[in-house]
């Protein structure tokens, strides 16, 4: 039923228990599996005040140690076809723009994140994702 599956994850507790979720959906359909970390932009009054480039440089060697860990700890327990992908840019609109572009069947993502001040404020992803995917999305508490 479902060939494609999309993960984003981030790190939190919340994403990497999506993974189990994720991972019993993907071998019970024989599906191929990709892990997905969006690497938000920091705003403009802090790369005002850091220096960027550095931090940047950081926050994708963290963003690559998740998607490497999280593709570890699926691949003990399951035998899936797993992919990784990291990109920049606005979480829910590069999900979005992935599972409609590379026609994804289904997104399977945490309902809270690493940052739940800012979904306060702003709303979370996974419920900006739930309302504008193109596919079904499955929202794991």
């Amino acid at each position: 039923m479902f060939k494609k599956i999309l993960v984003p994850v981030d790190g939190s507790d919340n994403s990497l228990k999506t993974l189990d979720y994720a991972a019993e959906l993907a071998s019970a359909f024989g599906s191929k599996i990709t892990l997905f970390n969006v690497i938000a932009p920091l705003p403009s009054t802090v790369q005002r005040y850091v220096q960027v480039n550095n931090l940047v440089d950081e926050v994708k060697a963290f963003g690559r140690g998740v998607l490497e860990d999280a593709k570890q700890k699926i691949s003990e327990k399951y035998n899936l076809d797993i992919e990784t992908d990291l990109i920049y840019g606005d979480p829910a609109n590069e999900i979005c723009s992935k599972a409609k572009k590379e026609q994804f069947e289904l997104i399977v993502i945490g309902s809270r994140g690493l940052n739940e001040i800012t979904s306060i404020i702003m709303g979370s992803v996974s419920r900006r994702v739930a309302r504008h995917a193109v596919c079904p999305v499955l929202v794991v508490r």
